[in-house]
């Protein structure tokens, strides 16, 4: 039996990790990254088991504030470099295509020879 992500769960997680207080916000974050993920892995319900997921992705989300739009910024010799949204749950792709199949980023090609 799939035990649904719980989502109060992850927004604790990240708060504890975060050392912040503003689970509106982070609920906003965890909700967007939800139905992306549903959208890209063509889901309707989420295993709690992958909770670390989403724990991850809306870390990256609440960092990235401010700097939606930019690839990277530097501010007083610190650089960071972000992530595209579309590229959101690449880091978990493999394993992702193990329990869902041939969804999400993994993409089917053609190899042309000249």
């Amino acid at each position: 039996m799939v035990t649904l992500l719980d989502k109060n769960k992850v927004i604790k997680n990240v708060s504890v990790d975060l050392n912040i207080n503003d689970d509106n916000l982070l609920s906003i974050l965890l909700e967007r990254i939800v139905n992306h993920f549903k959208a890209e892995y063509d889901v309707d319900e989420i295993d709690n088991n992958l909770g670390f997921i989403f724990e991850d992705c809306l870390v990256k989300r609440f960092n990235r504030r401010g700097a939606e739009g930019a690839r990277s910024e530097s501010i007083d010799g610190h650089s960071m470099s972000y992530y595209d949204n579309e590229n959101e749950f690449k880091p978990y792709d493999d394993m992702l295509q193990r329990i869902y199949g041939d969804s999400g980023q993994a993409k089917e090609g053609e190899v042309l020879f000249l």
